[in-house]
Protein backbone atom coordinates (compact mmCIF):
# COMPACT_ATOMS: atom_id res chain seq x y z
CA UNK A 1 0.00 0.00 0.00
CA UNK A 2 0.81 3.50 -1.00
CA UNK A 3 -0.48 7.09 0.52
CA UNK A 4 0.06 10.35 0.23
CA UNK A 5 -2.84 11.40 2.99
CA UNK A 6 -3.29 15.10 2.91
CA UNK A 7 -6.52 16.37 5.07
CA UNK A 8 -7.50 19.10 6.71
CA UNK A 9 -10.16 18.68 9.93
CA UNK A 10 -10.60 21.72 12.06
CA UNK A 11 -6.76 22.53 14.01
CA UNK A 12 -5.37 19.51 12.38
CA UNK A 13 -3.56 19.73 8.89
CA UNK A 14 -2.37 15.78 8.54
CA UNK A 15 0.37 15.29 5.44
CA UNK A 16 1.81 11.73 5.86
CA UNK A 17 3.34 9.41 3.36
CA UNK A 18 2.59 5.83 4.30
CA UNK A 19 4.41 2.41 2.63
CA UNK A 20 3.56 -0.19 3.75
CA UNK A 21 4.78 -3.75 2.34
CA UNK A 22 2.82 -7.25 2.26
CA UNK A 23 2.73 -9.24 5.81
CA UNK A 24 4.09 -5.88 7.13
CA UNK A 25 2.67 -4.77 10.46
CA UNK A 26 3.24 -0.75 10.71
CA UNK A 27 2.43 0.95 13.96
CA UNK A 28 1.58 4.54 14.36
CA UNK A 29 1.72 6.29 17.50
CA UNK A 30 1.57 9.81 18.46
CA UNK A 31 -0.01 12.32 21.70
CA UNK A 32 -3.38 13.07 21.14
CA UNK A 33 -4.60 15.29 18.48
CA UNK A 34 -1.78 14.12 16.09
CA UNK A 35 -3.93 12.52 13.71
CA UNK A 36 -3.73 9.09 13.79
CA UNK A 37 -7.34 8.25 13.59
CA UNK A 38 -8.10 10.91 10.78
CA UNK A 39 -4.96 8.49 8.68
CA UNK A 40 -6.81 5.54 9.23
CA UNK A 41 -10.03 7.18 8.60
CA UNK A 42 -8.51 8.57 5.00
CA UNK A 43 -6.96 5.26 4.44
CA UNK A 44 -10.31 3.63 5.05
CA UNK A 45 -12.27 6.28 2.76
CA UNK A 46 -14.57 7.37 5.76
CA UNK A 47 -12.43 11.09 5.57
CA UNK A 48 -11.87 12.43 1.68
CA UNK A 49 -8.19 13.51 1.28
CA UNK A 50 -7.81 16.91 0.33
CA UNK A 51 -5.36 16.16 -1.50
CA UNK A 52 -3.29 13.05 -2.23
CA UNK A 53 -3.39 9.20 -3.27
CA UNK A 54 -4.19 6.15 -2.00
CA UNK A 55 -2.91 2.75 -3.80
CA UNK A 56 -3.56 -0.71 -2.91
CA UNK A 57 -2.37 -3.83 -4.84
CA UNK A 58 -1.31 -1.28 -8.08
CA UNK A 59 -5.73 -0.46 -7.55
CA UNK A 60 -6.30 3.22 -6.99
CA UNK A 61 -8.26 3.87 -4.22
CA UNK A 62 -8.35 7.45 -4.11
CA UNK A 63 -6.73 10.65 -6.80
CA UNK A 64 -7.36 13.48 -6.08
CA UNK A 65 -6.34 14.74 -9.11
CA UNK A 66 -8.03 12.95 -11.33
CA UNK A 67 -11.14 12.46 -8.80
CA UNK A 68 -10.74 9.09 -8.76
CA UNK A 69 -12.50 7.66 -5.50
CA UNK A 70 -13.16 4.01 -4.45
CA UNK A 71 -16.36 3.84 -1.62
CA UNK A 72 -15.09 2.03 1.20
CA UNK A 73 -17.35 -0.66 1.19
CA UNK A 74 -15.74 -1.39 -2.00
CA UNK A 75 -12.50 -0.98 -0.49
CA UNK A 76 -10.22 -4.35 0.05
CA UNK A 77 -9.57 -2.66 3.76
CA UNK A 78 -11.06 -4.22 6.72
CA UNK A 79 -10.94 -1.63 9.76
CA UNK A 80 -11.30 -2.55 13.68
CA UNK A 81 -12.50 0.69 15.61
CA UNK A 82 -11.38 1.33 19.15
CA UNK A 83 -14.88 0.45 20.82
CA UNK A 84 -15.35 -2.82 18.30
CA UNK A 85 -18.63 -1.37 17.33
CA UNK A 86 -20.66 -4.32 17.49
CA UNK A 87 -23.97 -4.70 17.13
CA UNK A 88 -25.73 -5.36 20.09
CA UNK A 89 -28.97 -6.48 18.70
CA UNK A 90 -26.94 -9.25 16.60
CA UNK A 91 -25.67 -12.57 17.52
CA UNK A 92 -21.78 -12.81 17.33
CA UNK A 93 -22.48 -15.14 14.37
CA UNK A 94 -24.54 -12.37 12.70
CA UNK A 95 -22.06 -9.90 13.70
CA UNK A 96 -19.31 -11.22 12.12
CA UNK A 97 -20.93 -12.53 8.81
CA UNK A 98 -22.41 -8.32 8.60
CA UNK A 99 -18.79 -7.93 6.65
CA UNK A 100 -19.04 -10.53 4.14
CA UNK A 101 -22.58 -9.38 3.68
CA UNK A 102 -21.89 -5.97 3.40
CA UNK A 103 -19.53 -6.97 0.38
CA UNK A 104 -22.39 -8.71 -1.09
CA UNK A 105 -22.28 -12.31 -0.30
CA UNK A 106 -25.39 -14.19 0.09
CA UNK A 107 -26.59 -14.87 3.91
CA UNK A 108 -25.78 -18.38 3.93
CA UNK A 109 -22.46 -17.61 2.67
CA UNK A 110 -21.71 -15.27 4.57
CA UNK A 111 -23.23 -16.69 7.74
CA UNK A 112 -20.36 -20.01 6.57
CA UNK A 113 -17.64 -17.69 6.21
CA UNK A 114 -18.82 -15.92 9.62
CA UNK A 115 -18.37 -19.27 11.87
CA UNK A 116 -15.23 -20.45 10.07
CA UNK A 117 -13.33 -17.48 11.39
CA UNK A 118 -15.28 -17.76 14.50
CA UNK A 119 -13.85 -21.20 14.72
CA UNK A 120 -10.32 -19.47 13.70
CA UNK A 121 -10.30 -17.23 16.69
CA UNK A 122 -11.53 -19.90 19.33
CA UNK A 123 -15.28 -18.29 19.52
CA UNK A 124 -17.52 -20.71 17.90
CA UNK A 125 -19.03 -21.73 21.16
CA UNK A 126 -20.27 -18.05 21.59
CA UNK A 127 -21.69 -17.87 17.86
CA UNK A 128 -25.63 -17.47 19.42
CA UNK A 129 -24.20 -15.36 22.13
CA UNK A 130 -25.15 -11.31 21.85
CA UNK A 131 -21.98 -8.99 22.39
CA UNK A 132 -23.23 -7.88 25.91
CA UNK A 133 -22.15 -10.98 26.87
CA UNK A 134 -18.75 -10.62 26.01
CA UNK A 135 -15.84 -10.02 27.81
CA UNK A 136 -13.54 -7.05 26.55
CA UNK A 137 -11.00 -9.71 24.94
CA UNK A 138 -13.91 -12.12 23.28
CA UNK A 139 -15.36 -8.47 21.89
CA UNK A 140 -11.92 -7.44 20.63
CA UNK A 141 -11.54 -11.15 18.66
CA UNK A 142 -15.36 -10.60 17.16
CA UNK A 143 -14.21 -7.47 15.85
CA UNK A 144 -11.06 -8.91 14.32
CA UNK A 145 -12.96 -12.17 12.69
CA UNK A 146 -15.64 -9.22 11.66
CA UNK A 147 -12.84 -7.59 9.97
CA UNK A 148 -10.95 -10.19 8.62
CA UNK A 149 -14.03 -12.26 7.35
CA UNK A 150 -14.31 -9.67 4.41
CA UNK A 151 -10.47 -10.98 3.27
CA UNK A 152 -9.41 -7.42 3.09
CA UNK A 153 -5.78 -6.82 1.93
CA UNK A 154 -5.00 -4.39 4.10
CA UNK A 155 -6.18 -4.17 7.88
CA UNK A 156 -6.55 -1.39 9.76
CA UNK A 157 -6.70 -1.42 13.99
CA UNK A 158 -7.32 1.54 16.03
CA UNK A 159 -6.28 1.26 19.30
CA UNK A 160 -7.31 -2.44 19.60
CA UNK A 161 -6.39 -3.12 23.09
CA UNK A 162 -7.74 0.33 24.81
CA UNK A 163 -10.81 -0.87 25.93
CA UNK A 164 -9.06 -4.31 28.07
CA UNK A 165 -8.10 -3.62 31.43
CA UNK A 166 -4.52 -4.14 32.56
CA UNK A 167 -4.43 -7.92 34.08
CA UNK A 168 -5.87 -9.05 30.45
CA UNK A 169 -4.40 -6.64 28.32
CA UNK A 170 -0.86 -8.76 27.90
CA UNK A 171 -2.29 -11.81 27.36
CA UNK A 172 -5.20 -10.34 24.64
CA UNK A 173 -1.99 -8.26 22.96
CA UNK A 174 0.29 -11.53 22.38
CA UNK A 175 -3.02 -13.48 20.64
CA UNK A 176 -3.34 -10.64 19.20
CA UNK A 177 0.19 -10.60 17.51
CA UNK A 178 -0.17 -14.05 16.55
CA UNK A 179 -2.92 -13.47 14.61
CA UNK A 180 -1.91 -10.70 12.85
CA UNK A 181 1.61 -12.85 11.76
CA UNK A 182 -1.23 -15.35 11.04
CA UNK A 183 -3.01 -13.16 8.00
CA UNK A 184 -1.02 -12.30 5.37
CA UNK A 185 -1.78 -8.51 4.08
CA UNK A 186 -0.63 -5.36 5.23
CA UNK A 187 -1.51 -4.08 8.75
CA UNK A 188 -1.90 -1.00 10.20
CA UNK A 189 -2.27 -0.40 14.08
CA UNK A 190 -3.21 2.95 15.63
CA UNK A 191 -1.97 3.10 19.39
CA UNK A 192 -0.63 5.68 22.12
CA UNK A 193 0.96 2.88 24.16
CA UNK A 194 4.97 2.04 23.10
CA UNK A 195 4.44 -1.30 24.48
CA UNK A 196 1.63 -2.18 22.62
CA UNK A 197 3.64 -0.46 19.22
CA UNK A 198 6.76 -2.71 19.78
CA UNK A 199 4.87 -6.21 20.73
CA UNK A 200 2.76 -5.51 17.43
CA UNK A 201 4.53 -4.23 14.94
CA UNK A 202 7.63 -4.29 12.19
CA UNK A 203 8.38 -1.02 12.10
CA UNK A 204 6.91 2.16 14.02
CA UNK A 205 5.84 5.76 12.91
CA UNK A 206 5.43 8.42 15.12
CA UNK A 207 2.99 11.38 14.68
CA UNK A 208 3.16 14.76 16.14
CA UNK A 209 0.99 17.61 15.32
CA UNK A 210 0.14 15.86 11.53
CA UNK A 211 3.40 15.02 10.42
CA UNK A 212 5.48 12.15 10.79
CA UNK A 213 9.05 12.95 12.95
CA UNK A 214 10.18 10.02 13.08
CA UNK A 215 9.76 6.16 11.04
CA UNK A 216 11.92 2.95 11.75
CA UNK A 217 12.62 -0.10 13.99
CA UNK A 218 12.60 -0.01 17.31
CA UNK A 219 15.96 -0.41 17.86
CA UNK A 220 16.36 3.12 15.22
CA UNK A 221 13.82 4.83 17.04
CA UNK A 222 15.40 3.77 20.56
CA UNK A 223 19.17 4.66 19.35
CA UNK A 224 18.61 7.98 17.28
CA UNK A 225 14.83 9.79 18.81
CA UNK A 226 14.32 12.61 16.76
CA UNK A 227 12.61 14.41 19.48
CA UNK A 228 11.30 14.53 22.92
CA UNK A 229 8.23 12.98 22.44
CA UNK A 230 10.27 10.08 20.31
CA UNK A 231 12.75 9.95 23.24
CA UNK A 232 9.94 9.77 26.27
CA UNK A 233 8.23 6.40 24.13
CA UNK A 234 11.25 4.59 24.44
CA UNK A 235 12.38 5.64 27.46
CA UNK A 236 16.24 7.28 27.13
CA UNK A 237 17.30 10.65 27.66
CA UNK A 238 17.91 13.08 24.88
CA UNK A 239 19.18 16.32 24.75
CA UNK A 240 19.99 18.94 22.31
CA UNK A 241 23.87 20.55 22.24
CA UNK A 242 26.89 22.27 20.51
CA UNK A 243 29.99 19.91 19.75
CA UNK A 244 33.41 20.81 19.88
CA UNK A 245 34.75 17.93 19.08
CA UNK A 246 35.13 15.72 22.46
CA UNK A 247 32.77 17.96 24.16
CA UNK A 248 28.90 19.24 24.01
CA UNK A 249 27.79 21.72 25.67
CA UNK A 250 23.94 20.40 27.02
CA UNK A 251 22.09 23.06 29.18
CA UNK A 252 24.35 24.20 32.16
CA UNK A 253 27.11 21.47 31.24
CA UNK A 254 29.57 19.92 29.18
CA UNK A 255 29.83 16.73 28.72
CA UNK A 256 32.68 14.56 27.35
CA UNK A 257 31.89 12.54 24.48
CA UNK A 258 33.49 10.74 21.99
CA UNK A 259 35.05 12.64 19.38
CA UNK A 260 31.55 14.17 18.08
CA UNK A 261 32.77 16.67 15.57
CA UNK A 262 31.55 20.53 15.35
CA UNK A 263 28.09 21.68 15.43
CA UNK A 264 24.94 21.31 16.56
CA UNK A 265 23.57 18.05 18.22
CA UNK A 266 21.47 15.29 19.51
CA UNK A 267 22.57 13.57 22.73
CA UNK A 268 21.44 9.94 23.54
CA UNK A 269 21.78 8.43 27.18
CA UNK A 270 20.21 5.66 28.62
CA UNK A 271 18.87 5.36 31.96
CA UNK A 272 20.40 2.43 32.43
CA UNK A 273 23.99 4.40 31.82
CA UNK A 274 23.02 6.53 34.72
CA UNK A 275 24.91 6.03 37.56
CA UNK A 276 24.14 7.42 41.28
CA UNK A 277 25.97 8.00 43.97
CA UNK A 278 25.44 9.10 47.85
CA UNK A 279 29.39 10.67 47.20
CA UNK A 280 31.06 12.49 44.65
CA UNK A 281 32.64 8.48 42.75
CA UNK A 282 36.12 7.71 41.93
CA UNK A 283 37.43 6.04 39.02
CA UNK A 284 36.46 6.30 35.29
CA UNK A 285 33.60 8.72 34.94
CA UNK A 286 33.72 11.50 33.06
CA UNK A 287 30.98 13.19 33.42
CA UNK A 288 30.21 13.79 37.09
CA UNK A 289 27.86 16.24 38.63
CA UNK A 290 26.06 16.98 41.52
CA UNK A 291 21.67 16.95 41.50
CA UNK A 292 18.73 16.21 43.81
CA UNK A 293 16.42 13.59 43.44
CA UNK A 294 12.57 15.07 42.12
CA UNK A 295 10.41 11.45 41.49
CA UNK A 296 11.40 7.94 41.90
CA UNK A 297 8.91 5.78 39.49
CA UNK A 298 8.89 1.85 40.78
CA UNK A 299 8.46 -0.43 37.44
CA UNK A 300 8.75 -3.84 38.95
CA UNK A 301 12.12 -4.77 40.33
CA UNK A 302 13.82 -1.42 38.90
CA UNK A 303 12.82 2.16 39.55
CA UNK A 304 13.00 5.24 37.23
CA UNK A 305 14.11 8.01 39.42
CA UNK A 306 14.45 11.43 38.17
CA UNK A 307 17.07 13.45 39.30
CA UNK A 308 17.56 17.29 38.63
CA UNK A 309 20.44 19.66 38.53
CA UNK A 310 22.68 21.50 35.85
CA UNK A 311 21.31 18.55 33.64
CA UNK A 312 17.89 16.63 34.36
CA UNK A 313 18.47 13.18 33.70
CA UNK A 314 16.59 9.80 34.72
CA UNK A 315 18.64 7.24 35.94
CA UNK A 316 17.22 3.61 35.81
CA UNK A 317 18.32 1.43 38.92
CA UNK A 318 17.50 -1.50 40.80
CA UNK A 319 14.89 -1.54 43.86
CA UNK A 320 17.89 -2.65 45.81
CA UNK A 321 19.60 0.56 45.07
CA UNK A 322 16.94 2.72 45.70
CA UNK A 323 17.21 1.41 49.56
CA UNK A 324 21.11 1.30 49.90
CA UNK A 325 21.05 4.96 48.11
CA UNK A 326 18.17 6.10 50.18
CA UNK A 327 17.19 7.65 47.22
CA UNK A 328 13.67 9.88 48.32
CA UNK A 329 12.56 12.94 46.44
CA UNK A 330 14.22 15.93 47.82
CA UNK A 331 17.83 14.22 48.45
CA UNK A 332 20.90 15.16 47.18
CA UNK A 333 22.70 12.31 45.03
CA UNK A 334 25.97 12.12 42.34
CA UNK A 335 25.18 11.93 39.04
CA UNK A 336 27.69 9.64 36.55
CA UNK A 337 27.53 9.00 32.98
CA UNK A 338 31.16 6.99 31.34
CA UNK A 339 31.98 8.95 28.12
CA UNK A 340 31.18 6.23 26.15
CA UNK A 341 27.76 5.78 27.07
CA UNK A 342 27.01 8.80 25.32
CA UNK A 343 25.77 8.23 21.86
CA UNK A 344 25.73 11.60 19.69
CA UNK A 345 24.46 12.61 16.33
CA UNK A 346 23.65 15.19 13.86
CA UNK A 347 20.47 17.33 15.39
Amino acid sequence: MEAEVDVRLGDLHLSVDLRVGNDETVAVLGPNGAGKTTLLRALAGLNPLDRGTVVLDGETLEDTTTGAHVPSERRRIGVVFQDHVLFPHLSVLENVAFGPRCRGARRSVARRQAGAWLERVGLSDRAGARAGELSGGQAQRVALARALACEPRLLLLDEPLAALDATTRPAIRRDLRRRLDAYGGMRVVVTHDPLEAMALADRLLVLEAGRVVQSGTRQELISRPRSPYVADLVGVNLFRGQARQTRVRVEGLDLVVPDAGHGEVLVVVHPRSVALHRSRPDGTPRNVWRGRVEVVDPEGERSRVRVTGPLTVVAEVTAAAVNDLELAPGGPVWVAVKATDVQVYEA
